[in-house]
């Protein structure tokens, strides 16, 4: 014998398919809460943010910070550090680095390199145009920057902004150009033969690079940087010989 309804005479649903219809409404609703959840999670990052250097870690002589300004989602990183070095020999380890050597020895990920302008000491700038290799599926992305080079008549301090210069050259099909792109590396006197460096990082990959990938390893990278990368970039004996009219060393 078998169950029918009374009344109409309409099959009566399934047990399991009407909880699987529920399922997809709780599913629906968690869904919509999770993107809500989302949304106003980066509305409260973006908000927040002291906008002041905060230490991240100090590691075999290099001091890590990082800042985050309220109204961005990435975070500014700054590594500080001492070696023996003359001004003119880190000078010269930013204006005489744009070689296809340098790039494939010393710059990881990097494709190509190309000058745009050359040194200019009228100006007291340069534009180069770096290619960088991306983990896939990320397109490779383009780093034009134009480096301007002061120094302190007084303190003998030498600062060197690396900014973004992205329409100095036509664009190159198949790559994404970086846009916001402001570093600034500031070399101190501390006496002893010695100088402080400090570089100031503050960039976007553009595209559809996840920013919170640079918040999760910009401090390490910055540390690598600093630490494993820059003594191979100036260990040159045709660095530490460099000499320029416009840079005089601390007495």
């Amino acid at each position: 014998m078998t169950e029918t309804t009374s009344g109409t005479g309409t099959a009566a649903v399934p047990p399991k398919r009407s909880r699987f219809r529920k399922l997809l409404r709780l599913a629906k609703y968690a869904l919509a809460l999770a993107i809500v959840g989302i949304f106003i999670g980066n509305i409260l990052w973006r908000m927040s943010g002291s906008n002041r250097w905060e230490p991240e870690f100090e590691r075999n002589g290099v001091k890590v910070y990082s800042l985050k300004a309220p109204g961005a989602y990435g975070k500014q990183y700054k590594a500080v550090a001492r070696g023996k070095y003359t001004l003119n020999q880190l000078v010269a380890g930013l204006i005489e680095n744009a070689t296809p050597e340098n790039c494939k020895q010393h710059i990881p990920g990097c494709l190509e390199v190309k000058v745009i302008q050359p040194w200019n000491v009228n100006t007291m700038t340069d534009t180069v145009l770096w290619k960088l290799e991306m983990p896939p599926p990320f397109l490779p992305r383009e780093s034009l920057i134009r480096s301007h080079i002061r120094q302190d008549p007084k303190t003998r301090t030498v600062t060197v902004d690396v900014l973004a210069a992205p329409n100095s050259a036509p664009r190159n099909p198949g790559t994404i150009r970086l846009s916001h792109f402001q570093n600034r590396w500031t070399y101190r006197p501390v006496g002893g033969g010695e100088v402080e460096i400090e570089f100031v990082q503050d960039i976007d990959m553009g595209g559809m690079f996840p920013d919170f990938l640079l918040n999760l390893a910009g401090a390490d990278e910055t540390y690598k940087f600093i630490h494993d990368q820059l003594p191979g970039l100036l260990d040159r004996d045709d660095l530490r010989r460099a000499r320029y009219d416009f840079i005089t060393e601390a007495e």
